[in-house]
């Protein structure tokens, strides 16, 4: 374990802004987050401003941009469909929406996500509109294939119960009439699609908690109003949570 005088000596180093995105973004032990505190006091930060240098730098991790072709946001590859905004490259217009609803959600606080997931959960079905269970963002699996071409990925959903197992009897029936088709991927990744869908159906439920995946989706729908009208976004995120799906 490392002391706090260690930390202090070893962020003495570091630039200001280099100490603020470890604030935002590292998961740091207690004497370095002190250290940090500590030395940005020196610099004449006081714990007041501390805050909202912070939260901007937070903000500003949703507009970084890597130099490879990969989504700035998923990390999905924008080889085949890239969407460029202010300076950044997505796979898609969902996760350019999500993106930006992600930035204007650092201004909501975790007691306000958590209150309404826990609203969501306890609610109807967005789906049936029943409540015979507790909603919870639950997950179906498909594959396409065709000769040497084989997509597959995951499509999230908040439902009930009763809903999901209908998303995975579906997904089920897709995979089986269109999987096999793709050589060599569609062959092995078909029975591994159905058998995670088999699996979701089972999937057990934490009753005293949202699922991290339903806090995110909470922190979406809290951040709609905070996000406005901005050019070139979508108005409606497609999805609850990031789409994931591959190519062969």
């Amino acid at each position: 374990m490392y002391s706090r005088q260690y930390f202090i000596e070893l962020f003495s180093e570091s630039d200001t802004d280099e100490l603020l995105d470890r604030l935002a973004t590292a998961d740091l032990t207690d004497e370095a987050n002190d250290a940090i505190h500590s030395v940005l006091r020196e610099r004449g930060i006081s714990n007041k401003e501390l805050g909202s240098h912070i939260l901007k730098a937070k903000k500003s991790q949703f507009r970084s941009t890597s130099p490879t072709k990969e989504c700035d946001f998923c990390g999905k590859s924008t080889l085949f469909s890239v969407i460029r905004n202010e300076g950044q490259k997505f796979c898609s217009k969902n996760c350019l929406r999500n993106a930006r609803l992600m930035e204007a959600a650092v201004d909501i606080s975790e007691q306000e996500i958590l209150n309404r997931a826990v609203e969501i959960k306890n609610g109807p079905c967005p789906s049936c509109r029943g409540r015979e269970s507790e909603i919870e963002i639950r997950k179906s699996y498909w594959v396409w294939s065709a000769v040497f071409f084989t997509r597959w990925g995951t499509s999230p959903k908040i439902c009930c119960k009763k809903c999901g197992v209908q998303s995975n009897l579906v997904s089920i029936g897709s995979c089986l009439f269109f999987g096999w088709w793709g050589i060599p991927w569609g062959l092995f990744i078909t029975p591994a699609q159905i058998i995670s869908n088999v699996a979701a159906m089972f999937r057990r439920i934490d009753h005293t908690k949202p699922s991290l995946e339903l806090l995110q989706t909470a922190k979406l729908q809290l951040a709609e109003p905070l996000l406005g009208q901005q050019p070139n976004v979508p108005s409606k995120a497609l999805h609850p949570t990031p789409q994931t799906a591959r190519r062969g």
